[in-house]
């Protein structure tokens, strides 16, 4: 992105901001064949979900949407999605910690920023305090593009397995509808 066109609560610190990515999940009727059930079963939510990888421009616009998989995936099928065929040298993508994709970006000549680890037992560093409220900072507004998302009725309720094989669909309406809101970040 032009640093022209980077929302100036965002040039000093990440002038190459390319993206956020996270995923969200959107809750399902219980799938009658156990297979699917197994596929489909969040731990996180306790409920049948799909998940999906959302990346944000700097401005908050939704500017990626991977195809929907079941809620049982892990973050870490952001390799199976084509988002990281988008990359470009010198990007920088923000992430939580739960991104394992340091090493493509790495290949690709871009960098991930994510908050550093907390030991658990030790307390953080001042340094690393501030670092880690510098990228919130910045990742609040994927979590605020995603909730604007799922403000749809469709989203928002358990979405009824005949419309399972529309959620892709669904999913890439929500979001378009959102995108032509105010932009969330200026």
């Amino acid at each position: 992105m032009s640093e022209k066109l980077l929302p100036p609560s965002l040039l000093k610190q990440y002038a190459k901001l390319r993206c956020t990515i996270d995923c969200t999940e959107v809750s399902i009727e219980k799938p009658r064949h156990l297979e699917l059930q197994a596929i489909t079963w969040s731990d996180y939510e306790q409920h049948n979900t799909v998940k999906v990888l959302v990346g944000i421009a700097p401005n908050g616009a939704i500017s990626f949407l991977s195809k929907c998989y079941g809620g049982r995936m892990s973050d870490r099928h952001v390799r199976e999605s084509s988002f990281l065929d988008l990359i470009d040298p010198g990007d920088v993508i923000l992430a939580d910690r739960g991104f394992p994709i340091k090493e493509e970006l790495l290949l690709r000549y871009a960098n991930l920023v994510i908050p550093p680890p907390g030991s658990g037992i030790q307390q953080m560093t001042t340094e690393n305090v501030a670092r880690t409220k510098s990228i919130a900072n910045v990742r609040i507004h994927v979590e605020r593009a995603i909730n604007r998302i799922k403000w749809f009725a469709i989203l928002k309720n358990t979405l009824p397995i005949t419309l399972v094989p529309l959620v892709d669909d669904i999913v890439s309406v929500c979001a378009s509808l959102c995108n032509l809101r105010k932009p969330l970040v200026s």
